[in-house]
């Protein structure tokens, strides 16, 4: 009989214990992960707020989410998300600037007065041509048709869009049902790519003097010896700011969650974490250091309102990005790490800016040589798979001693990536005239081979080297990648 009690009491402290940790720190970035991730869905995507929350927020997620009650206010705009009625938080819809998280309906009014008005992007359409000539199109078509498929018993690939330029053109495309060419997708650490090209653009434009200069961030100047004031911006780009800082997505008390979720200055959060080795002497992939960079425009752009129209005037319109929006923290600042949204078109503009070197429509947008000093990889990533905010290989591609593994796939070698949480990818690879995007939400990693899928693309699309050269007396063909126009 004592047993029986003790093991009675025991469960109920366990039952306690688990209440206690899903109230003190589940529920708040649940609440307000589910806020924000339905909001950008359903105001920005344009998803029901059905599949919003059966796909975006719980499909393959930790079941402790489907605790969490939602309520959208389509009027309004908003998303409220609470745990059994506490720890309740919004997001809020604004124009040109998606959704942001708010502790309450003050909080709304406050970030809606501080909106800015801003010039719509006029869109500049890619150009659609069939596939080439020398290109097997039924091969083509299995390829696009496994990339769309569930092959399980129950949907987990959730492939929402696939779009594949050849030559800077659309050959192939393919939507899930309910997701058009237009619909802005999020492209979560894909953002960091596109701020590397923002941070391009400032360098070309003379905003930023020098990358090995330390990066302007007041709260480490201020004080007097303070190590990380030598922080420059290579550093940070390139994963080597030597700052403290916990990745893991699993872990709802890391840096990470806590930075994305729960704190009110994502680059504030970031900017205070301590170093933990001697800026440039360490790699280690982290979202605050796109943060840190988010701050730094901040503080070389003046004024808010100057902040916050770079992106759109600096890269979405020369480009026609019209469907693009970078969503920002309540405290104003762009959350540079995670939170872009784009049509699968627009993303792959940006893909094909850089295999243009940094041309288009015939204009210089970057730096000579910054493509390549974006791809190419970091003294101090013992794997060599990372470059500047952009990947060089796919995760898992090496040993543990870093050479590259022979029993997978190998893939052209000057193919480079960009990569985001949930299975978003852009794919690059200038021996093929190839980009590659696709989206979905993706959460079982063995769902979908993104590896597999590029290696059977590149053998569909021939090498370039390996193609017929034009005569050099007569030439014929079109005009070099490098200046072809691109809007339609």
């Amino acid at each position: 009989m004592q047993l029986i009690k003790a093991i009675f009491i025991g469960l109920i402290l366990i039952g306690l214990s688990v209440l206690a940790v899903f109230f003190i720190w589940l529920a708040p970035v649940g609440a307000a992960y589910s806020a924000k991730i339905m909001c950008s869905a359903i105001f920005v995507n344009g998803l029901t707020s059905t599949r919003a929350r059966d796909v975006d927020i719980l499909a393959d997620n930790n079941p402790l989410l489907s605790l969490i009650t939602t309520n959208v206010d389509l009027r309004n705009q908003t998303v409220s998300a609470h745990a059994f009625g506490f720890r309740k938080r919004f997001a809020v819809y604004r124009p040109n600037l998606g959704c942001t998280l708010a502790d309450d309906v003050d909080h709304i009014a406050q970030l809606r007065n501080a909106t800015p008005v801003m010039k719509p992007v006029a869109a500049k359409p890619l150009l659609t041509t069939p596939p080439p000539a020398n290109v097997d199109r039924r091969a083509l078509n299995n390829i696009l048709f496994d990339v769309m498929d569930e092959p399980g018993l129950h949907p987990e690939r959730r492939t929402r869009a696939v779009v594949i330029l050849h030559d800077g053109k659309v050959v192939a495309e393919r939507y899930a049902e309910g997701i058009t060419a237009d619909t802005p997708l999020p492209g979560w650490s894909m953002t960091k790519s596109v701020f590397n090209v923002i941070l391009g653009r400032m360098r070309y434009e003379g905003m930023i003097s020098h990358l090995q200069d330390p990066v302007l961030i007041n709260e480490w100047q201020a004080e007097p010896n303070d190590p990380r004031a030598t922080i420059n911006y290579d550093d940070l780009l390139r994963m080597r700011s030597g700052l403290e800082f916990d990745e893991s997505y699993a872990n709802p008390l890391s840096d990470v969650v806590q930075m994305l979720f729960i704190e009110p200055a994502a680059a504030g959060y970031a900017v205070s974490m301590p170093l933990e080795h001697t800026p440039g002497s360490n790699f280690a992939y982290n979202s605050g250091a796109s943060n840190i960079l988010s701050a730094a425009i901040r503080n070389l752009s003046g004024s808010r309102t100057t902040y916050l129209s770079r992106p759109t005037e600096l890269l979405f319109r020369p480009l026609g990005m019209s469907s693009a929006v970078i969503e920002t923290d309540p405290e104003g600042y762009f959350i540079a790490s995670s939170f872009m949204h784009a049509s699968a078109r627009d993303w792959a503009k940006i893909g094909q800016l850089f295999l243009q070197d940094g041309v288009w429509d015939g204009e210089r947008l970057l730096p000579e040589g910054w493509v390549g000093y974006s791809t190419s990889p970091a003294a101090e990533d013992p794997y060599g798979l990372y470059g500047a905010h952009w990947w060089l290989d796919l995760p898992g591609s090496r040993n543990e001693d870093g050479t590259p593994r022979d029993d997978i796939t190998q893939l052209p070698e000057d193919a480079f990536f960009s990569l985001g949480h949930d299975g978003q990818s852009m794919t690059v690879i200038p021996s093929r005239d190839l980009v590659v995007v696709r989206f979905g939400v993706t959460r079982n990693r063995s769902a979908f081979d993104l590896r597999k899928f590029i290696a059977d693309l590149t053998a569909v699309f021939p090498d370039k080297a390996n193609l017929p050269q034009p005569d050099a007396e007569n030439p014929e063909g079109g005009q070099d990648a490098a200046t072809e126009v691109n809007d339609g």
